[in-house]
């Protein structure tokens, strides 16, 4: 019998065939442990940033709804005393009115958002009344009597997401029940501060000078 070039003849296969060994084998697994680990890790890190994206973009619609409706009516809207989105007549904080606003009323952990207005530009009846309005609480010759901030922030509205831990945290909330309503008082968070582990609402809020100039 002929033994071809290269042919051994002992029917030992080349190292192209050999299979894996055990040190391999196990390198392999720990290298899928660790990415396993990691991915454990990340994921809900992952998930937290995306809902936190997600109530920010739901508080800006919301925001902008309740501007348009500023400038389609001249006035603000009364906070909602229910979680049906309707506008209750002379409450000033509550549940957002999003029935009235024909937006969702939800954020990103499925809970009402909060609302919170001046009552000064609630009673108008005329876009040029509520101007006027506007530039009496920017120059001070009528007191503001919603604020942001300390008071260094004031405000015409607010709209605000009760965030991850689904309450309401002080200063939005000042009677301990975990939402916002008529036992609080004017005085909120800074808009769009980072949550923090004793507050991680979420707030968008409007300045009176802000509104007064979209309608210019």
């Amino acid at each position: 019998m002929s033994i071809h070039p290269g042919d051994s003849g002992s029917g030992s296969r080349s190292s192209s065939d050999r299979g894996f060994t055990l040190i391999e084998v196990a390198f392999v697994l720990v290298i899928i442990g660790l990415l396993v680990g990691l991915g454990a890790d990340l994921l809900p890190m992952l998930v937290k940033q995306n809902k936190f994206k997600e109530n920010n973009a739901l508080l800006r619609e919301a925001k902008t709804a309740i501007v348009g409706y500023a400038l389609a009516t001249g006035k603000l809207p009364f906070a909602s005393g229910n979680t049906n989105g309707t506008e209750t007549a002379g409450r000033l904080s509550g549940y957002l009115p999003y029935a009235v606003l024909g937006i969702n009323g939800r954020d990103a952990y499925t809970k009402n958002l909060y609302y919170a207005v001046d009552p000064y530009l609630t009673g108008t009846t005329t876009v040029d009344q509520f101007k006027t309005r506007l530039v009496e609480l920017i120059n001070g010759s009528h007191p503001g009597d919603l604020f942001c901030d300390s008071g260094n922030f004031k405000a015409a509205f607010v709209v605000l997401s009760s965030g991850e831990n689904l309450r309401a945290d002080p200063p939005n909330d000042d009677n301990g029940n975990g939402i916002v309503d008529i036992f609080d008082n004017n005085q909120f968070a800074l808009p769009l501060a980072p949550p923090t582990g004793t507050c991680d609402d979420i707030l968008e809020a409007v300045s009176t000078s802000y509104l007064s100039g979209r309608f210019e």
